[in-house]
């Protein structure tokens, strides 16, 4: 049966005070602790449930928001280079006329989402450069943010 390597101590799972190395452990539950951590640069890291079991799971924090105004009518727009996980799209409410956004292709009125002045949508992306819009009305604006 395989052992533990290092004393074992975490104040996030409540082990007071550290248990020693080499305990037994069982394989299934090995296998059972590498599906209840993730990574992150690195380092394992604990996921959460709720006391009946429910995964807790949560939007990444805001990183930024960007205004982004039509120079001109059926002006089309593409985020910067800039790593990224989600990105919120707003239609400003003051707005008169539709925005189309999508991911990965240039947006179209026959492929992208309309938005309406105050509509929203989010979208699961890789990078910001990822979001595409066309803003059929000079001047008007879609608001993104965006999660690292």
């Amino acid at each position: 049966m395989p052992t533990t390597q290092l004393p074992m101590q975490s104040d996030k799972l409540g082990i007071r005070p550290p248990l020693p190395s080499q305990i037994p452990v069982a394989e299934q539950v090995i296998q059972t602790l590498a599906h209840l951590l993730g990574q992150n640069n690195g380092q394992s890291v604990v996921i959460r449930a709720t006391p009946s079991g429910v995964l807790s799971v949560a939007s990444a924090p805001l990183a930024d928001v960007e205004h982004w105004t039509a120079a001109a009518p059926n002006d089309t727009k593409q985020g910067s280079n800039i790593v990224c996980s989600e990105v919120l799209c707003i239609a400003h409410p003051d707005n008169t006329g539709k925005i189309w956004v999508r991911t990965r292709q240039t947006a179209t009125v026959n492929n992208a989402i309309p938005l309406y002045a105050g509509d929203m949508v989010g979208f699961s992306v890789e990078n910001l450069s990822d979001l595409q819009a066309l803003i059929v009305t000079n001047g008007e604006k879609l608001i993104v943010g965006y999660s690292l």
